[in-house]
């Protein structure tokens, strides 16, 4: 049956090198803010998705977790999503998307001239990805965010968002909303071919700060 659906797409764990969320902590802090869907995105790792979807099955939890990897790769970074093999960092992009095709492919923040976005490479890849990340809330310049959106309309790309959260108080700042059954397939077809509503707001330099502390620790 399908119902109004409320999804983050980008969200780290501790398995992020910059991150500290445990498993419990995304869960609680994503069903405190009604998400209904959540993807757990670490850097170049799928360690953390695999352990909350774990955690949300066995706590029996209403709440429906995809497993996914930010894949740093030689042109910037793209997100893959429901896959359960770790794809290697640093290859070339063409090479990345070879094992990426079995999941669904993502480009987070591509123009932020601050983060490793792939920009001017995404005429060459609009083929193979699946949706653009055009709201994410630690793109500090909101113009970032709009070119990703312009982009994505102009060329009839998905639109998506995500909080990019790296602690609990970020999850939710972005997220997206569709009709759908909630189930990953459904939710994947859907968001090719249906409407999608972006919802977001900018969380500022502090997050920045306090992920750069946080390997000073670990």
């Amino acid at each position: 049956m399908e119902k109004k659906l409320k999804l983050d797409f980008h969200i780290h764990s501790l398995y992020s090198p910059d991150g500290n969320m445990k498993p419990y902590s995304i869960l609680d802090s994503s069903i405190s803010k009604e998400l209904n869907v959540i993807a757990v995105t670490d850097h170049n790792s799928i360690k953390g998705g695999i352990e909350t979807r774990n955690l949300a099955e066995k706590m029996g939890l209403d709440i429906t977790v995809i497993v996914g990897q930010e894949i740093k790769t030689e042109s910037g970074e793209i997100i893959v999503l429901n896959i359960e093999e770790e794809i290697e960092k640093d290859m070339a992009l063409e090479e990345t998307l070879i094992y990426a095709k079995k999941g669904f492919i993502i480009t987070p923040h591509p123009f932020d001239k601050f983060r490793k976005g792939i920009g001017e490479e995404l005429d060459k890849i609009s083929k193979n990805i699946d949706a653009i990340e055009v709201f994410n809330s630690r793109t500090l310049f909101l113009g970032h965010n709009k070119l990703a959106e312009t982009y994505a309309k102009t060329n009839n790309i998905p639109g998506v968002a995500g909080s990019d959260s790296h602690f609990v108080e970020e999850i939710g700042s972005s997220y997206f909303m569709i009709n759908s059954k909630n189930k990953i397939s459904s939710i994947l077809k859907t968001i090719k071919e249906e409407e999608i509503s972006i919802y977001g707001r900018q969380t500022g330099f502090r997050p920045h700060l306090k992920t750069s502390l946080i390997p000073l620790f670990k």
